[in-house]
């Protein structure tokens, strides 16, 4: 069975092929605010130097934020519209939860600008220690201090902090195996999280 993963929430594009709970081939570069041009390109050369017909897909997975008000929406609405079109399955995880270390204890950032950090927390067996949310970057430094046992995971050069870059599509694909089918694609809607404050 083949699988599409996509991801556009960050300054990265990431498109992904997999068979058989296997990443089989991807691609992965700094986009830098042209994944709206790229990404249907980058499925298109994916599934063609792949040999896959876009009807042998039958399920599609996306991060659905939080990160780039843009870029969430970008991943979101061609796999809401493949979804739909293919009448397969749409599948959408947390970004932050992509970035999450398996089997490490994991702090996962993203920089939310504005002094502040998109953070979920998580434990080395996945449990959620603490839900996608949004802090100032001195509550997250301050945790950080306080836990010196979790590994920091995401682009953290803005908090001059230095963490893991994990491979986003190989942790949607780990956490694709507990995340449940979207049941309704057009009512699924982006994590933008800025909202809380």
């Amino acid at each position: 069975m083949y699988s599409l993963y996509l991801d556009s929430a960050n300054m990265e594009l990431n498109v992904g092929l997999v068979k058989d709970n296997q990443l089989i081939d991807f691609i992965y570069y700094l986009a830098n605010k042209k994944q709206s041009e790229l990404m249907v390109v980058e499925i298109h050369n994916l599934l063609k130097r792949n040999n896959i017909d876009i009807k042998s897909l039958k399920e599609i997975v996306v991060t659905i934020g939080p990160g780039s008000y843009t870029g969430i929406r970008i991943a979101l609405t061609i796999a809401k519209t493949l979804a739909f079109s293919l009448s397969i399955p749409l599948y959408s995880i947390s970004t932050l939860l992509s970035q999450k270390i398996k089997g490490v204890k994991t702090i996962s950032l993203i920089n939310a600008r504005s002094n502040r950090s998109y953070l979920a927390i998580y434990d080395e067996d996945n449990k959620t220690i603490i839900k996608d949310t949004i802090w100032t970057n001195e509550e997250v430094k301050d945790w950080i201090n306080k836990n010196p046992d979790y590994v920091l995971s995401g682009d953290t050069s803005y908090l001059n902090l230095e963490g893991k870059q994990p491979n986003v599509l190989l942790g949607m694909l780990e956490a694709r195996k507990n995340i449940k089918q979207s049941e309704d694609i057009f009512l699924l809607k982006p994590i933008y999280l800025k909202d809380l404050i």
